[in-house]
């Protein structure tokens, strides 16, 4: 399957009165509701949370208070408040500010009463969490309970009163329509965006109806390397499970086994909840700023600015019922109240504008297919994303952008900031993606924004409101990325651009670093069914060097893409977690990936492939595409083997293997110096584990990463030993593993485990939970290792 191949085929379809400007506190004063349309897409309607309004309203009000741990349960708990709310039944919920003290509970041990790892004291039996009956239908939405409170810190005691989150829920727009584009992925993603005060924490207590979900096989709050620091979860009974989160990230919170992973069924299927959490942002009280209410877009495109101030608000509906575009001028703000939820685009494709910023922790969702394709500026293929805007200094913080269009193959990115394969859109020179696909020089002039040459390959001199250094480059922020179908890629800040601190899960390619000088860093990814996490470009232009790009501390959370990889890329390559078919005739060189983290089933590391057939692409005149050199894979820590889960796909490098004549040095299509240091279950990858065409590949190193920079802490061992007595299978049938420190770390990232049995003869590995030292039976060959308290 090709990414973009319907492109060409989807052508021919179908100011308010001054209001007291908002800050996003510790608590939300509303909460939004999920009202699915029929067609199960996402939408989000406003609710105050009074009572009598929950009572009226035909949705569930997820409510968040303040809870600590009880006592009852065996698991490490944190040490208790002073004055612990409880956490009122689902009929009955106090006003939020009231604190009602638990009485009789004693606090657990604090740190100091826990002894050395090496003399654990027995942890007190447990019964064994039985799988939970299945639950009767829900509505759309209703699959998560959130609760929270702030705290001092990290097992510290919560400082606030209770406070209330705000669910939001999308199911999968295509589910159960005939729509190849969606590669079989289902499911559907709830989430929250909590907001954590600078050095405080959170105590969080989620509890799911989801169906078959159940801590009894395992729990898991991803990114696992960054939340194991916090301690472990407290288990209540098997839907239940609270825990703190020590600082600003994206969670997915999973009550699930590992196994789900390489389940097709089940991985495509997976009801997920995320937790957004975010640092303070404000949304500043400014002089003549303009509160925009539906009303008062009465036009498709609707100007924002120049030199002006906006804000959606939390309490406006903005479905205009069809496709809604917003087009930003120079020296503009675009603010977004907590919980507002905009369905439209952000754009500017026409001009070079400087000084935008989009901020805020609301929802702009690409939901509506245009009502007429191709008007160059407004719904062409360059400006079909959610936010795409070429120019200088534009900021995106804190939004969460979607795209939930029903209509098959409808392309658009979550957000593309100078895309260097797209051109100025001109009206009497219209551009679509086509011209670029399957096609060879010479190519039609189209206008370059900021790229060195036009498309035609003649040179631009117009830089204008283009990034000269990262001072005055693009940067977005905390931002939050989901899609559903192939087409709908993920980040792309363009040229000294910078993306940190975000969240992307896209049936795509995530990141796509495709110019000089970008920073793409601490991002989590959860890859679908179809894309490279690390894209490393396609068929950009006009660029005179593509060069010392950085992409770091990277935390691909999951990756679905084995379920695509036996029929893309052609050739032996998998759609692995770095790589791609590089189809342009710029060369790229210095890029160095760094970091990388992998948590669950992959099909492969890297799988690059350099040609000057690929589907995307933009040749030198000549036909030439260039080559890459001095590429460094700096650490690369895969947890899992590979999953072959139809076999016909490897890592795999290679250069184009018949270049034209005249295809020479930068633009011979070669793959040279390149470096890749990875680690794979605890192995070090070697050449004897990627498929290399050693007569376009040269003077290529393999290296052994070394240890993993998120060590985990040493577990009590006891030999020729197994839980017994009350210890609950995690695992019952044990799981192959390369060695004991990966057994380890298996259970390490399971906030449900409590220690491991790990057998060296048949290298298998259990997970268990509820451990108690004083009940280990004599096993002969078996090694218990005790996760310290």
């Amino acid at each position: 399957k090709l990414q973009f191949l319907y492109l060409i085929a989807m052508q021919g379809e179908a100011a308010a009165p001054p209001k007291a400007p908002s800050t996003t506190p510790g608590t939300h004063d509303t909460e939004p509701m999920t009202s699915p349309p029929e067609d199960g897409a996402v939408w989000i309607k406003r609710a105050g949370i009074g009572l009598a309004t929950a009572i009226v309203l035909a949705a569930v009000i997820v409510t968040v208070v303040l809870v600590l741990p009880s006592s009852s349960d065996s698991e490490p708990a944190p040490p208790a408040a002073s004055s612990a709310p409880v956490m009122p039944s689902p009929s009955t919920t106090p006003a939020p500010s009231v604190l009602t003290p638990t009485p009789a509970t004693p606090s657990p041990p604090g740190p100091s009463a826990t002894p050395p790892p090496s003399v654990p004291s027995p942890t007190p039996a447990i019964p064994e969490p039985e799988e939970p009956p299945p639950p009767p239908p829900q509505p759309t939405g209703t699959n998560y309970t959130v609760q929270y409170c702030v705290a001092d810190a990290v097992g510290g005691e919560c400082v606030a009163a209770a406070a209330t989150a705000a669910l939001r829920y999308m199911a999968a727009p295509l589910d159960g329509m005939d729509c190849d584009a969606t590669w079989d992925q289902a499911g559907s993603v709830t989430w929250a965006d909590l907001v954590l005060p600078a050095g405080k924490a959170l105590y969080v207590t989620v509890t799911t109806v989801a169906p078959g979900q159940s801590s009894a096989r395992g729990f898991f709050v991803r990114p696992t390397r960054l939340t194991a620091r916090w301690g472990r979860a407290r288990l209540d009974g098997a839907t239940t499970a609270s825990f703190y989160l020590g600082g600003t990230g994206q969670f997915s919170v999973e009550f699930a086994p590992d196994s789900v992973w390489r389940d097709k069924a089940a991985a495509l299927s997976f009801p997920a909840l995320m937790l957004f959490v975010n640092p303070e942002l404000a949304v500043p009280a400014e002089a003549g700023t303009v509160y925009l209410t539906k009303d008062d877009v009465a036009s498709s495109p609707f100007d924002l600015g120049p030199g002006k101030t906006y804000v959606f608000q939390s309490d406006e509906d903005y479905d205009w019922g069809a496709a809604q575009v917003f087009k930003v001028h120079d020296d503009t703000n675009v603010y977004f109240e907590p919980g507002a939820a905009v369905r439209a685009r952000i754009i500017q494709t026409e001009k070079k504008v400087k000084n935008v910023l989009i901020s805020g922790y609301g929802v702009l969702e690409n939901r509506y297919p245009p009502q007429e394709y191709d008007v160059q500026g407004l719904s062409d293929d360059g400006s079909m994303q959610a936010v795409t805007i070429y120019g200088k200094n534009i900021r995106v913080v804190g939004v969460t952008m979607l795209n939930t269009n029903t209509k098959c193959h409808a392309f658009g990115y979550c957000l593309n900031l100078n895309a260097n394969w797209s051109p100025l859109a001109d009206p009497d020179n219209p551009f679509e993606a086509g011209a670029l696909q399957n096609k060879d020089p010479p190519y039609n002039y189209h206008k370059a924004h900021c790229q060195a040459l036009h498309m035609d390959g003649t040179t631009n001199t117009d830089f204008t409101n283009c990034p000269t250094s990262h001072a005055d480059g693009n940067r977005v922020t905390n931002v939050k990325c989901m899609t559903w179908q192939m087409g709908q890629d993920g980040l792309n800040a363009g040229k000294f651009g910078t993306v940190e601190d975000s969240f992307v899960r896209v049936i795509d390619d995530a990141l796509k670093p495709w110019d000089s000088d970008g920073i793409y860093r601490n991002i989590v990814i959860w890859q679908l069914t179809l894309g490279w996490p690390i894209n490393l470009g396609w068929w950009n232009w006009g660029a005179a060097t593509d060069a010392g790009t950085v992409i770091e501390d990277i935390f691909v959370i999951h990756n679905h893409n084995w379920v695509s990889s036996k029929d893309w890329p052609e050739t032996q390559s998998g759609q692995c977690v770095i790589g791609g078919v590089y189809g342009s005739g710029v060369a790229k060189s210095q890029y160095r990936i760094a970091d990388v983290f992998v948590e669950t089933a992959c099909s492969c590391a890297v799988g690059l492939e350099i040609s000057k057939a690929a589907y995307n692409r933009h040749l030198t005149p000549e036909g030439c595409v260039g080559s890459i050199t001095d590429l460094e894979i700096d650490g690369m820590y895969v947890d899992e083997d590979f999953y072959e889960y139809n076999g016909g796909y490897a890592d795999f490098i290679s250069g184009e293997k018949e270049p034209n004549a005249g295809c020479t040095g930068d633009v011979a299509g070669e793959v040279a110096s390149m470096t890749v240091s990875v680690s794979v279950a605890g192995r070090g990858m070697t050449k004897a584990d990627v498929i290399v065409d050693d007569g376009t590949v040269t003077n290529l190193t393999f290296t052994d990463p070394g240890a993993d920079p998120f060590p985990v802490p040493t577990y009590a061992t006891y030999s020729d030993r197994a839980a017994g007595g009350s210890a609950h299978e995690i695992d019952v049938d044990g799981v192959q593993v390369a060695s004991a420190a990966r057994c380890v770390a298996r259970c390490h990232d399971d906030w449900s485990c409590g220690c491991v049995v790990y057998e060296s003869a048949s290298s298998t590995c259990w997970k268990r939970r509820g451990c108690a030292v004083t009940e280990f039976i004599t096993a002969t060959g078996k090694t218990v290792h005790v996760r310290p308290e």
